[in-house]
């Protein structure tokens, strides 16, 4: 169902994917998806959570009643499409860290030299690109979800 997506959102993804077989590459999905979480989580707790107090200051004390509920959907759709830019940033923390061990480096950039683009550096251009986009879009966003006025128990 995915694949035929992907072919037409990234052309040769299956070429790049083949070429990029590794040990590394099943520790480096648990990385960024985890660097992200906790990166998206710290946001969210320390600096929407601050703005959200600065637009309604009677909410200083409430943040664990807040997450205690009950769920409001256009607030959880935002902080769903407002992670994008944070994956796209975790992405590239984990490749600048790879880059710098000589090892995990070469292990990751395997197959660069049979299809083009698949070097560290690379990537990151490309994340750097894509995640920019997403924060334009993500930004205005989380500001809104930081004034959205929580329901009061």
């Amino acid at each position: 169902m995915i694949d035929p997506l992907m072919d037409k959102l990234r052309p040769g993804w299956r070429e790049r994917r083949d070429a990029q077989r590794s040990w590394w590459k099943p520790i480096e999905v648990l990385l960024v998806p985890g660097l992200c979480l906790v990166s998206y989580v710290w946001f969210c707790r320390h600096v929407v959570w601050g703005l959200h107090v600065v637009f309604h200051r009677e909410d200083a004390g409430r943040l664990a009643q807040v997450m205690a509920g009950p769920v409001q959907a256009l607030p959880l759709i935002v902080l769903l499409v407002a992670v994008f830019p944070f994956l796209c940033l975790a992405g590239v923390v984990v490749n600048t860290i790879v880059y710098f061990i000589p090892p995990l480096r070469r292990v990751s950039e395997k197959g660069s030299d049979r299809v083009a683009g698949l070097t560290i550096r690379h990537a990151n251009r490309q994340l750097l690109a894509v995640g920019g986009k997403a924060a334009l879009v993500a930004a205005p966003l989380l500001v809104l979800l930081a004034a959205w006025p929580f329901h009061r128990h």
